[in-house]
């Protein structure tokens, strides 16, 4: 975690941004600890709390954004011919999508609370058609909520 705050240190928002852009992908760590250590440098006076919230948020919607549009525009195709290998039989596929459907805009808000979740939620977004704009929308609402949420946690942490 020290190359972690060393980096955030040198490179300050960008940094942030560019770990919440990539973590959608879990890398190199996942978002939700991400969100949580900006929220102790916000309370140690490394970053600003009010900024530190924007830029998260701006770096997780850039994120999932990112993932929406693998699964708008490969994702059907690529869980035809390798879902047998995570156990997607196109039947189980068929349901997924089938809940999605009916389910699918409060599972976008919802999943950003989940760890793990929201890269999922993400591209069966796309995958399913979804709309952009309610996406964005349900999307934001979860992105500012949670980022909120995680933020104040690890402030709180700090103090």
């Amino acid at each position: 975690m020290q190359q972690f705050q060393d980096f955030i240190i040198d490179y300050g928002y960008f940094a942030v941004y560019f770990f919440l852009a990539i973590g959608i992908f879990g890398l190199p760590i996942p978002d939700e600890i991400v969100v949580t250590f900006v929220g102790y440098f916000a309370s140690i006076g490394l970053l600003s709390y009010f900024f530190s919230m924007i830029i998260v948020a701006l770096g997780v919607l850039s994120g999932t954004l990112f993932t929406y549009t693998i699964g708008r525009k490969i994702g059907k195709p690529l869980l035809r011919r390798y879902g047998k290998w995570v156990s997607l039989t196109p039947q189980r596929l068929h349901l997924v999508e089938r809940w999605f459907n009916r389910y699918g805009l409060w599972t976008v808000t919802l999943g950003y609370f989940i760890p793990g979740m929201r890269h999922l939620v993400c591209y069966f977004s796309g995958m399913s058609g979804m709309n952009i704009r309610k996406y964005l929308l349900f999307a934001s609402i979860g992105t500012c909520i949670s980022s909120v949420l995680f933020i104040t946690l690890g402030y709180f942490i700090g103090i």
